[in-house]
């Protein structure tokens, strides 16, 4: 069973920096996943089930059971990937302000290991995992609706199950989509309606749309983004329960997704400083190479 937080400030200070881990998270909800604050260790494989296209419906000749089985592939996915983020505070530092500066500096603490795991995540989405690009190579100026058709119609042609995909573009190509005439004209005529106010298109085309600001300007395969069907991808991610003693120690975690980090609180008493960590244990395999289209720059 995991630990749990049982100081009523450290849970503030933990839920509130669930929220970026999860924001910048986001874009992995466009694979196979089995996130759980369940404990593990670093090694433990975890079983992804990657759900495919269902078989076909079939004739009835007497029997129901015929036919009965959808694609479902169980992928084994190590947890071989743990990163952590620590940041600490002196008492003078939380004397001279009115802020909470621990609650900041954990917050933003979150959101960096959200990114950097999202980071290694996407090291998977290679050439030599998932083939030619979807689309041929272009700049961020030249990205538009019509190559959201164009990237469509290569998953069409490779049999991609037409749900759940999701498109999850570098910025600079999420906002060049915004301003095709096609997508821009899709907005609501309200003026306070998300995709005017804060620039979010949650579909387009049949895919969960996603922006990412993560992605290098010299990323070795010159990846700005990718199409994909949840099968390309398996990943996983547990609690990774400490052997040592800390002050507070826990998983934290969001019910609907599973995302979970490790948050422990520990002090140095002769420095007069509190430190707290976020952790995460993880693992991810590519699965399915024609389920991912990827998109590049020349």
């Amino acid at each position: 069973m995991s630990n749990t937080l049982t100081n009523v400030k450290d849970i503030k200070v933990a839920q509130r920096a669930l929220q970026p881990f999860m924001a910048n998270l986001l874009p992995v909800s466009a694979f196979s996943t089995d996130f759980s604050p369940l404990p593990a260790d670093k090694l433990d494989t975890v079983r992804v089930p990657l759900v495919g296209a269902p078989s076909e419906s079939s004739d009835f000749a007497g029997d129901y059971s015929a036919n009965a089985d959808s694609t479902v592939t169980v992928v084994p996915v190590v947890l071989n990937r743990h990163k952590y983020k620590t940041v600490h505070v002196t008492a003078r530092e939380s004397a001279e302000t009115a802020l909470n500066v621990l609650e900041t500096l954990v917050e933003a603490a979150a959101q960096q290991l959200a990114q950097d795991v999202l980071l290694d995540i996407f090291t998977e989405i290679t050439a030599a995992n998932f083939g030619s690009p979807g689309i041929s190579a272009l700049a961020a100026s030249n990205f538009d609706y019509k190559k959201v058709l164009g990237l469509r119609e290569a998953c069409g042609n490779a049999k991609m199950p037409p749900n759940p995909r999701a498109l999850v573009l570098d910025a600079g190509y999420y906002t060049n989509l915004l301003a095709d005439d096609v997508v821009a004209k899709s907005f609501n005529l309200n003026l306070n309606a998300p995709a005017v106010t804060e620039g979010m298109v949650k579909r387009i085309a049949g895919f969960a749309l996603h922006e990412t600001t993560i992605l290098p300007p010299d990323h070795a395969e010159k990846l700005v983004g990718f199409a994909t069907h949840s099968s390309a991808m398996a990943v996983a991610m547990r609690y990774l329960q400490p052997v040592a003693d800390y002050q507070q120690a826990g998983a934290v975690t969001d019910p609907q997704t599973g995302m979970t980090f490790g948050y422990l609180r520990f002090t140095d008493t002769r420095a007069n400083k509190v430190f707290v960590t976020l952790e995460c244990l993880y693992g991810f395999v590519a699965a399915k190479t024609d389920a991912l289209k990827r998109i590049v720059k020349p």
